[in-house]
């Protein structure tokens, strides 16, 4: 398939000055007084009709430089970017609002901006005004808008004047609950109706699930293009590995929720709360969650991982799991048991997340920094056990052993049993 989006070498310099007035010295001089920022630096890329592409990294990394360039709101220095079709895009909030202009006035001029005819605009602005859900506010200039408001107009806009390459930028970071799953739905349609969509996002649970392939930025340069889930977990592993050494995050308060997290506890295989269990031993975990409308479908997701080093160890949840969406009841007392549980001696944590009928939309997170810790004589090299034998000539031959199974390819230490 023709791609929609290439990109060859593609870099961008910014000239810094020290104060405004050194551009004028500098005209008249002809003596530098400035120096060079290379934001973007040899990027190369291609999407094809039809794909999501991530963009992700760190702060500073390029990112908002690369989507502005392929939206034409900056040139590039060198390189050659080819675009085919109409673009629609959310970059910074605000980007294209006139601030005295009311949400209605804005929504028509945007999409005049983006290429719509006067009759297209005409013909689209009621979608685009019932899709914003601003209601009275529509009518009231955009300076007195908050950062969500902004956002449901500028992708109000984006995705009702229908383009053939959708570029996003952190869209779903602001906004309540009900408006972000909105987005979602829609960001869903577009990719079953083949649209080229280019995503960026600190997200990484959206950025590995919507994403087909996903360009991971680092100081200007592509780090890693891939697989969405491969690239993610390269770059999770690098920033675990730079902020290892940091103590933890208290979790921060949010906003109410349609569908939350009651409670959440470990208990062991008698039904009682426990912390501490064997390698091999049966650990349940058991949730309440809490539904304001018994009609809203949701899943629910966890992992559990390493408090060392915040490796992953195994995840679990009703839809991977094959199990349809729960819902009709406004309280839920589930209990999940991990059977005869493997990992070798350490503290582990445990993530549940509550989201929606597909799993993509988070309704609440509630994180158990010391979950449970598993005990033994000592510590071993790897994160599991596994019981194995050796057999000759189909009969066993020595001691039933117990091998730990090293992460990272370490060597395996053997325990007769």
């Amino acid at each position: 398939m023709d791609a929609t989006i290439r990109a060859e070498e593609l870099s961008k310099v910014y000239r810094l000055y020290p104060r405004p007035a050194d551009r004028l010295i500098e005209l008249f001089t002809r003596r530098p007084r400035h120096t060079v920022f290379p934001a973007l630096e040899g990027v190369s890329f291609s999407a094809r009709a039809g794909e999501t592409i991530g963009l992700i990294g760190q702060n500073g990394a390029g990112k908002s430089t690369l989507l502005k360039l392929l939206c034409g709101v900056t040139a590039p220095s060198s390189g050659r970017l080819e675009t085919r079709g109409q673009i629609a895009s959310i970059l910074e909030l605000g980007t294209g609002f006139h601030p005295e202009f009311t949400g209605r006035d804005n929504a028509a001029l945007n999409a005049a901006i983006i290429g719509l005819s006067a009759s297209e605009v005409r013909e689209k602005l009621p979608a685009i005004l019932e899709f914003s859900e601003l209601g009275r506010f529509l009518d009231q200039p955009v300076k007195t808008y908050s950062s969500g408001m902004y956002m449901r107009l500028a992708f109000s806009v984006a995705v009702n004047v229908d383009p053939d390459i959708l570029v996003i930028d952190e869209a779903l970071a602001v906004g309540d609950g009900h408006f972000q799953k909105k987005c979602i739905d829609k960001i869903r349609e577009f990719q079953q109706r083949g649209k080229t969509i280019f995503f960026c996002s600190h997200a990484l649970y959206y950025i590995s699930t919507l994403c087909d392939r996903t360009i991971w930025l680092d100081h200007g340069t592509v780090k890693r293009i891939g697989p969405s889930v491969d690239v993610v977990h390269e770059y999770e592993s690098s920033l675990l590995a730079r902020e290892r050494a940091e103590a933890p995050a208290e979790e921060v308060p949010h906003e109410h929720q349609p569908v939350r997290i009651r409670d959440l506890e470990i208990l062991d295989s008698e039904r009682k709360l426990n912390s501490t269990f064997a390698t091999g031993e049966d650990i349940l975990v058991r949730i309440v969650v809490e539904s304001d409308d018994p009609s809203i479908p949701f899943h629910l997701l966890a992992g559990v991982s390493r408090s060392a080093d915040q490796l992953q160890c195994f995840t679990f949840g009703t839809k991977p799991d094959g199990m349809a969406p729960l819902s009709g009841r406004r309280l839920y007392d589930l209990t999940v048991r991990l059977h005869e549980v493997p990992l070798v001696k350490g503290d582990y944590q445990l993530t549940l997340f509550v989201g929606d009928e597909a799993a993509l939309h988070i309704f609440d997170r509630k994180d158990l920094r010391t979950a449970f810790s598993v005990s033994a004589e000592r510590y071993e090299i790897g994160m599991i056990a596994v019981t194995h034998g050796w057999e000759l000539d189909g009969k066993p031959v020595g001691p039933r052993l117990r091998a730990v199974a090293a992460a990272g390819g370490g060597a395996a230490r053997l325990h007769a049993e």
